[in-house]
């Protein structure tokens, strides 16, 4: 369990204890307000010691009112702050990539780039065999990063779209690893795997957009 489940369970476990502060506070209140409208309250005795007593006991018993009063409002705050507080933490939590995602979601951009560049190099050109050793080793990492499985704690959408993303990694970096010098030097086949490669930008595109990554930072890392 990440840091920010024992958050959003304690904080709201706190919330609930406040809640319960507060509904002990007002019983304790309502119960002296309702003793307060008793006779025997509205009515000074005229016996003196009598009188003296009846004072004091009604003046705490007002002053025991007034503690659980501002002691429920207190408890209530309390509460009120924990519980938002639990709610963002748990809206944060679905929303925004944990460490690890994050990492394989910069590691797949850069790699991404990477590679196609490599594919580009090669359809202008450029030396195959010089290319091919870290071409194995950039389409041997897609599918290490392809592989590894969402983190627990995303809303429905945000795992649906970073599965996606990791999928498409994971195939083409595993169809790519399995071609041979020969293959990479056909111009057809490497115009398909750079279409493959822009289908992976379309699905991080919207990873990009539903977890508000930096593009631009990404792209002066690379």
């Amino acid at each position: 369990m990440v840091l920010l489940d024992w958050f959003f369970i304690g904080l709201l476990s706190f919330a609930m204890l406040c809640f319960l502060f507060v509904i002990f506070c007002l019983f304790y209140f309502f119960t002296i307000k309702k003793e307060l409208k008793k006779n025997q309250w509205k009515r000074r005795p005229k016996n003196k010691v009598k009188r003296k007593r009846w004072v004091r006991e009604r003046r705490l018993l007002v002053s025991r009112q007034k503690r659980y009063f501002r002691q429920a409002l207190v408890f209530l705050v309390v509460m009120v702050l924990s519980a938002g507080s639990a709610a963002y933490a748990r809206y944060y939590q679905l929303t925004n990539l944990t460490a690890e995602d994050a990492k394989v979601v910069v590691q797949g951009y850069l790699l991404t780039e990477d590679l196609e560049q490599k594919l580009v190099t090669i359809t202008e050109g450029g030396s195959i065999e010089k290319v091919y050793p870290q071409f194995q080793e950039v389409s041997s990492l897609l599918v290490t990063y392809g592989n590894r499985p969402v983190s627990a704690g995303l809303s429905t959408e945000g795992a649906k779209l970073l599965t996606r993303y990791y999928v498409s990694m994971k195939y083409v970096g595993m169809n790519l690893s399995t071609l041979s010098q020969e293959q990479l030097g056909q111009e057809e086949v490497v115009a398909g795997y750079l279409k493959d490669i822009n289908k992976i930008k379309e699905r991080q595109k919207e990873v990009f957009t539903y977890f508000k990554v930096n593009e631009s930072a990404l792209k002066q890392k690379n």
